[in-house]
């Protein structure tokens, strides 16, 4: 495995755990640690930890090491504004302009979110949740645009898992949000598209506050 690969691979592990939740805010992570569960030199970790440093996923105490960043209230509702901006844009300009795999890549992902509500998987469902809204803007064909947004989603995921644990049946009313859009996306009503995303996001916002 190339050291590029070793590095992306640390970086997608770790990352992977802080937004399932597994490494809440202010867990320690200890580089030699690190290194002996992910079977990796402290290189690709440490590059790993300074990409996520960037991201805002983790931060540096001198002397110490990195910890797992506390991501206050702020600075999730200065996402959920960004991203209201992004994807309401996105759903307006895509509406009743999409070919037949976009709806067939959104109808798979919309049953796989019925499967892992039905089986009470959280973790499973915020990750399709993410994938639904991902696979939505990238239908910009716009690469600065899905990377923007593919950003947010590490931080306004935290948010979202802890809305579903906190109510669970919010699972089941997500889920038919997301079909209502992927309807309007079928639809010829570019206004009703970004209502509904608006709303959708919207109510993660109420629910945090």
């Amino acid at each position: 495995m190339s050291g590029i690969t070793l590095r992306d691979s640390a970086f997608q592990r770790i990352k992977s755990r802080i937004v399932q939740g597994e490494w809440g805010g202010g867990t320690f992570l200890s580089e030699k640690r690190l290194s002996e569960q992910l079977q990796m030199s402290k290189t690709p970790i440490r590059s790993a930890l300074d990409r996520l440093e960037m991201m805002g996923l983790v931060k540096l105490i001198p002397n110490q090491g990195f910890v797992v960043q506390e991501i206050s209230l702020k600075h999730i509702l200065d996402i959920y504004e960004l991203r209201l901006a992004l994807e309401t844009f996105a759903a307006g300009r895509l509406t009743g302009k999409m070919d037949k795999l976009f709806f067939e890549i959104l109808d798979e992902n919309l049953h796989k979110q019925t499967e892992a509500i039905n089986r009470e998987d959280i973790i499973g469902y915020v990750e399709l949740d993410r994938q639904f809204h991902e696979a939505i803007v990238a239908g910009m064909a716009n690469e600065e645009y899905s990377d923007a947004v593919s950003r947010m989603q590490d931080k306004f995921l935290i948010a979202v898992r802890t809305t579903f644990y906190k109510n669970k049946d919010r699972l089941w009313s997500s889920l038919d949000e997301h079909k209502q859009i992927r309807d309007a996306l079928a639809g010829g009503d570019p206004a009703l598209s970004e209502q509904l995303v608006r709303n959708h996001i919207e109510f993660v916002k109420q629910v945090m506050l």
